[in-house]
């Protein structure tokens, strides 16, 4: 399910997609079984685009895995609304929101840590604003309509991951003019190996509701799209 290729800490250096893809083209071969192609047919059969389409290189297993998430989160998101994507990777949201809602100008912003996705997003939609950027570190204010998050609290990768979830999320909601939606990974796939789950973090969700209607009393909770992954909306 995992191929972190990007991880979500910004690293020392910032590479270009086609450093990156050199770099993957670098470890497929270093992997790649005896008996399989050669080298130079690997190189050549390798897609220029695969770090722009791959749904591998943003955490999932497939892209109708994502959308399906996509879909999950914009259940209340209309096209004439702003949406920022916190953790936005390569942009996919937006090229989603686009096929969905073709005709309308999506007005849509996406921030992310790394800044290695940001350069794919800007490779893949040049038209589309994003940003390298931690959401904590942003200006006070509520600016978008929807603020929303896929696959944001999945990695296991902060010392107190819960904390960090809750920290987020109250920035996101004071970004929110109407409402934030994000999810939460709740259980594994049964083949899932052990070096992926142990990247991962599951969620309880009814801790996780009881918080979230304490805190900021208008949410809700769908969990009826997929198992192993819960949606929450919280409204201004």
């Amino acid at each position: 399910m995992f191929k972190n290729i990007f991880g979500s800490k910004q690293p020392e250096t910032v590479e270009t997609s086609e450093e990156v893809i050199e770099s993957v083209i670098s470890d497929d071969l270093q992997t790649e079984p005896s008996g399989s192609l050669d080298s130079e047919e690997s190189v050549e059969e390798l897609d220029s685009s695969y770090l722009l389409t791959a749904p591998e290189i943003v955490g999932w297993l497939s892209t109708d895995e994502q959308e399906l998430l996509f879909s999950a989160l914009l259940l209340f998101y209309t096209p004439s609304q702003s949406i920022l994507d916190v953790g936005c990777g390569r942009a996919d949201l937006f090229g989603y929101l686009n096929r969905l809602f073709s005709g309308n100008m999506i007005q849509y912003k996406g921030i992310d840590l790394n800044p290695n996705l940001i350069n794919l997003a800007k490779d893949k939609f040049p038209e589309v604003a994003v940003e390298n950027l931690d959401i904590l570190n942003t200006d006070i204010g509520a600016d978008s309509d929807w603020v929303v998050g896929s696959g944001l609290f999945n990695l296991n990768d902060h010392p107190d991951m819960i904390e960090y979830a809750k920290q987020v999320i109250d920035k996101m909601y004071d970004k929110a003019q109407t409402g934030v939606s994000f999810n939460l990974l709740t259980g594994f796939p049964p083949d899932m190996a052990e070096e992926d789950m142990n990247q991962l973090i599951v969620h309880s969700p009814s801790m996780w509701l009881d918080y979230l209607i304490e805190k900021y009393s208008k949410v809700i909770c769908r969990a009826d799209y997929m198992s192993g992954d819960v949606t929450f909306f919280i409204f201004k």
